[in-house]
């Protein structure tokens, strides 16, 4: 005021500069008018505590509003790729190959000897399912040695790595096969960690890379952002699509161009029979010059609910057995062997896939535009959230649902096949490679049970076939990790022993095994 009383007309600077202060007395102010414009002003309701503001704010500053409304809308209303869907042709049963696959397995051991593959684990999963908070590549499944799902994996690493130093004269120092593991953001910490506290389990450490796979938020049926808190976004590991970004925002796949990798194994960490780096299945791919690889097992029967490897509009595609008719499922033609027939929709994806690099780093530049991932689709899965219902209590009531509530976005790493030029595709049978670890204890199928009488059965098998015998199981006991205690004659040899039974002979020939087993 002036000496009369007064009140003086700021100035045009003077005004500016008061607007800064009440701007910068209320940080939310311009998030809040953004949120707002985008239908999501419901994410300031309640707003956070004040020790936690900073960092959700920094959340919500992250949000690309337009990018992901337009992210829902394109996905709610996605229909299934458009074309008929017919058998694909290019599949071809392991037992088919020339000379026993002698030639695409030497090829295959050239090209890990000479550093021109890479080994890549989708592992952003946790073992919640199996009752355990830790990764899921943490989870012992039970077998005699207790070791975790992720040792396995490196120890089969380690035996192709050996395999490939014997095939080509070279010390095993030479022999350089890096692993690539996307973690997601809830384990990344976690599997760092368990990895260097048991010394990466004999890799060398500049042959094992971590990186994350991206995150994207849940959202409700009217496409409103949900929170799992007053501070946190309710955010989830956006699909196992999303590694294609993720492996070019790491620098993973310019740095693996610049060491001569030419081609990437891809395998899943729930599956404790994978043959990881498969020299016959990369062989195989390279001698066809493909730019994707696919290992498929058999159906189990004609309505086995899992996706197969079928052409849709001329193009290679995994479709759900749900997009196939009755008549499509139990269509068979004659086996090539001549063994009976086959399926002509039987083809199973297991998740186990191969990728020339040049194709993963063409598709990679062509995907990161102004919508990152516009060459994939973003698939709905209706999951329960537990989350602040925006509806109730002014955002403050938290809900934990008994029914989905949410909608999640993911991304499919098979929606990459329709853009390969060239697709192959290796069928193995399903008792020698595929296990999977998915269900809790006790569950019929794919569970830490059946994942450990499979593996027993190979092992016993590949034993017998080198000249061993098993003295007859009596009863047992073999401490499950989730399952308590039971009889358990199970047999392991382990990886770092036998790759994939070669080898054996010397050990067990002429001798008989009394289980329960490790032979290591």
């Amino acid at each position: 005021r002036n000496r009369v009383g007064a009140t003086r007309r700021l100035r045009p600077s003077t005004r500016r500069l008061r607007r800064t202060v009440m701007a910068s007395a209320d940080p939310f102010s311009a998030v809040r008018a953004r949120l707002a414009e985008h239908g999501q002003a419901h994410l300031l309701s309640p707003p956070p505590p004040a020790a936690a503001a900073e960092d959700y704010l920094r959340q919500l500053r992250g949000l690309d509003l337009p990018r992901l409304r337009r992210m829902f809308e394109s996905s709610t209303s996605a229909q299934p790729p458009a074309g008929d869907i017919t058998p694909f042709e290019d599949i071809t049963c392991v037992e088919e190959l020339p000379a026993g696959g002698a030639e695409a397995r030497s090829e295959g051991l050239r090209l890990i000897a000479e550093g021109k593959v890479a080994a890549l684990l989708l592992a952003g999963g946790s073992g919640t399912r199996l009752g355990s908070a830790a990764p899921k590549g943490c989870y012992d499944i039970g077998m005699p040695s207790h070791k975790s799902l992720f040792q396995y994996h490196a120890e089969r690493l380690l035996g192709a790595r050996r395999l490939a130093a014997q095939h080509s004269g070279r010390r095993l120092e030479e022999v350089h096969l890096p692993l690539l593991v996307m973690t997601s953001e809830a384990n990344d910490g976690e599997t760092r960690a368990f990895f260097a506290e048991r010394d990466r389990f004999g890799l060398p450490p500049d042959q094992l890379h971590f990186f994350t796979q991206g995150m994207l938020p849940a959202f409700d049926e009217r496409g409103r952002i949900l929170r799992s808190s007053a501070s946190q976004l309710a955010l989830s590991p956006n699909g196992n699509g999303g590694v294609y970004l993720s492996l070019q925002e790491a620098g993973l796949l310019e740095e693996m161009s610049r060491r001569g990798v030419t081609s990437v194994f891809q395998f899943g960490v729930d599956n404790v029979l994978c043959h990881v780096a498969d020299p016959t299945f990369v062989g195989f791919c390279s001698l066809r010059g493909a730019d994707c690889g696919v290992k498929t097992i058999a159906k189990a029967d004609p309505h086995e609910k899992v996706g197969v490897l079928a052409s849709v509009g001329g193009k290679p595609h995994v479709v759900e057995y749900s997009e196939i008719s009755t008549e499509m499922a139990e269509a068979t033609r004659e086996a090539l062997s001549g063994s009976g027939t086959r399926l002509l929709y039987g083809a199973a994806h297991i998740c186990v896939n191969w990728f020339s690099l040049p194709f993963l780093r063409a598709f990679a530049a062509g995907a990161l535009g102004e919508e990152g991932s516009a060459s994939l689709p973003l698939h709905v899965a209706r999951k329960k959230v537990p989350c602040l219902d925006p509806d109730k209590g002014g955002g403050s009531v938290p809900l934990q649902p008994s029914e989905p509530n949410a909608i999640k976005l993911e991304l499919f790493i098979f929606d990459t096949f329709p853009h390969a030029a060239k697709l192959v595709a290796l069928q193995v049978p399903r008792e020698h490679e595929f296990a999977p670890v998915k269900n809790a204890p006790g569950a019929a199928s794919d569970s830490p049970d059946t994942a450990c009488a499979a593996f027993s059965r190979l092992c016993v098998d590949r034993l017998v076939a080198a000249g061993g015998t098993v003295k007859a199981p009596r009863p047992c006991v073999a401490a499950n990790s989730g399952n308590g205690s039971r009889p358990r004659p199970l047999l392991e040899i382990s990886p770092l022993v036998s790759y994939a039974g070669e080898g054996l002979e010397e050990r067990v020939a002429g001798r008989e095994f009394e289980l329960p087993q490790h032979l290591c």
